[in-house]
């Protein structure tokens, strides 16, 4: 098997809980390509077999959230299953959040104390956990797109969010409110995109298990110029050298006999292998 699973990750669930289902299920190894906090719920695509090698291909790519931001109320996780560290009685409106949004287009985020971000070999969870005081340093963000879409009862707002890969929502929600000076959380969470994944083509875990997933081939959502290769051109590359081939400067996801051979880069006419994925003993 090689290809992505486009998973719908529940409430709740880890990311690493995901990959241990689809690895079971499809006997595959297999790694995710970007977490997802356990109490958000949404778009989490599963590289697997040899497709776990284009991991670096997603790492900047954009995702797309849709959150709801509750102010008047802050907890330790910065979500609603957090211990509440603060209360306030202040009354935002949706005009109050839209006037501050576009101070957020660019800007040095601190990750929540709640993440897996490390200190000193120490993921910040645990020490959170263990109520040992740590300093996040923050890191810059980019919001591409980010609107304040519908208001509800009690303090409570739907965001939906467009960002490079690394900001954390919640602290996204958290920083919003210090700009209104009031205290907010996330109790919703939901990635509706994560680069070329969405929610519309994805799969739930229990046709995971039953084995009824579609397993999405790379070049569905890589887009990579194609080419095949003959025997001795593959063998030329299994065997580490360059090949000679008429072909334009670029990537290419090459095939040998009906298979998704490797990624080549091809530079002056010139071919070498860049990710590798082909059974050699099936040459």
């Amino acid at each position: 098997m090689l290809g992505f699973y486009n998973v719908i990750k529940p409430t709740g669930m880890n990311s690493s809980t995901v990959v241990s289902i689809v690895k079971r299920a499809s006997q595959q190894k297999a790694g995710h390509l970007g977490t997802l906090d356990p109490m958000a719920s949404g778009v989490l695509p599963i590289a697997v077999g040899k497709a776990t090698r284009f991991f670096d291909y997603f790492l900047k790519k954009e995702k797309e959230y849709i959150a709801l931001a509750k102010f008047g109320v802050l907890t330790d996780t910065l979500d609603s299953d957090g211990k509440i560290l603060a209360t306030d009685n202040k009354d935002i409106t949706i005009g109050d959040i839209q006037s501050v949004l576009h101070e957020f287009k660019e800007y040095d985020q601190v990750p929540p104390m709640y993440s897996r971000k490390s200190v000193d070999g120490v993921r910040a969870y645990e020490a959170a956990r263990k109520n040992i005081d740590i300093k996040l340093a923050s890191k810059k963000v980019q919001i591409s797109g980010l609107k304040a879409e519908k208001s509800f009862k009690n303090n409570v707002f739907k965001l939906k969010i467009n960002c490079v890969a690394g900001t954390y929502v919640r602290s996204l929600v958290r920083d919003i409110a210090e700009k209104l000076g009031t205290i907010a959380i996330a109790p919703l969470i939901i990635r509706t995109r994560s680069g070329p994944f969405n929610i519309d083509n994805s799969c739930t875990i229990e046709e995971i298990k039953n084995g009824t997933a579609k397993l999405i081939k790379i070049n569905e959502v890589l887009n990579l110029k194609e080419v095949r290769l003959d025997y001795n051109q593959a063998k030329t590359l299994i065997d580490g050298k360059t090949l000679n081939i008429d072909l334009v400067n670029g990537q290419y996801l090459a095939f040998y006999n009906g298979s998704e051979f490797s990624v080549i880069e091809v530079l002056e006419n010139l071919a070498k292998n860049k990710i590798y994925l082909y059974s050699e003993e099936n040459l």
